[in-house]
């Protein structure tokens, strides 16, 4: 039997607004995509040059999310390289609990993904950075119950509906990394938007409450389910490709929540244990980054167009043929 620390007892607590998947009742029908969707919704989206340098342009830009409200985000754009005309493959890139579009750690990684020819697009989730209202409580460790958990999931939808939209970004390579909130709010919306071609999940986990037993594997695999803990969403991801790093000392991610979440990916799945912990203390971070950036390049390839030189990379697109 594995011991709680403090931390991982208040994140088991914090995080029972998931659902109680053992207590579900048999569905009626075969259940859908969990959390709201509306791809015909106008984005009305608006955009202001935040900063400049030789290799890409930073934007803020807001869009309008799910629940009609507006969605102020980070958007990071590479200068192009020869062909001006280029479609960049794109990333949302989601931070921890605490976090939002402007946490330093989450604009340097923004920085190494355009670096590498990516598009990148980090969205103020609801109640974070200017979404926060004056007056908001913090929730017990910065996590949330179920219906905002719905409307981030929602709001990711629409962030990769704006990215889609945009004519510098190649549709055919959409993907999402999300940090510790970010991957556990990811992987149950990545399970259910085929767009997403690649995942990320960095110390994120899933079965918080340890009722997932292979009959509830079997039953939400056929049936789908209402909860929103991740592990039972994850295998929907596969086969398309998912990379789960996590670390041996985490402080609030226990080794059992991320080893349920691996298994119930599936074996295609990729999975890096760090000797570290929760914060990548010793952690040549942007070593850390450069191999999520290597996953997600080498999982989406450019696919050869007309006028596209052959052997061009997202970061060389070489000129018009």
């Amino acid at each position: 039997m594995s011991v709680r620390t403090p931390a991982g007892l208040a994140l088991a607590l914090a995080l029972c607004g998931f659902g109680v998947t053992a207590q579900e009742p048999a569905p009626a029908k075969k259940l859908g995509c969990p959390y709201p969707v509306d791809h015909a919704k106008a984005l009305d989206p608006k955009e202001e040059v935040v900063a400049r340098t030789d290799d890409y342009t930073q934007y803020r830009v807001e869009f309008t999310g799910i629940k009609d409200d507006r969605v102020p985000a980070y958007l990071y754009v590479p200068k192009a390289k020869g062909d001006a005309k280029t479609r960049y493959p794109a990333v949302l890139l989601q931070y921890g609990s605490g976090g939002n579009k402007k946490t330093d750690y989450i604009v340097a990684i923004g920085k190494e993904f355009v670096a590498k020819g990516f598009v990148v697009l980090t969205i103020d989730s609801v109640g974070r950075g200017e979404r926060r209202k004056a007056g908001d409580k913090e929730p017990a460790l910065g996590l949330v119950g179920e219906e905002r958990i719905l409307h981030y999931c929602g709001d990711y939808s629409r962030s990769i509906d704006y990215l889609a939209s945009r004519a510098d970004v190649d549709s055919d390579r959409l993907g999402f990394v999300g940090i510790s909130w970010g991957a556990i709010t990811g992987i149950t919306y990545c399970a259910h938007d085929p767009r997403i071609k690649a995942v990320g999940s960095v110390v994120g986990g899933g079965d918080f409450l340890g009722l997932y037993t292979p009959e509830q594997a079997e039953k939400v695999a056929k049936e789908g389910s209402t909860s929103t803990d991740p592990v039972c969403h994850v295998a929907r991801i596969a086969p398309r490709p998912l990379l789960f790093i996590n670390v041996t000392k985490d402080q609030l991610i226990l080794r059992p929540w991320a080893e349920a979440l691996h298994k119930a990916a599936g074996d295609g799945a990729k999975v890096v244990w760090l000797e570290t912990d929760h914060y990548f203390k010793g952690v040549d971070k942007a070593e850390l980054a450069g191999s999520i950036i290597t996953f997600l390049t080498e999982k989406m390839p450019a696919k050869e167009r007309p006028g596209m030189n052959p052997g061009a990379t997202p970061d060389k697109p070489g000129k018009p043929g």
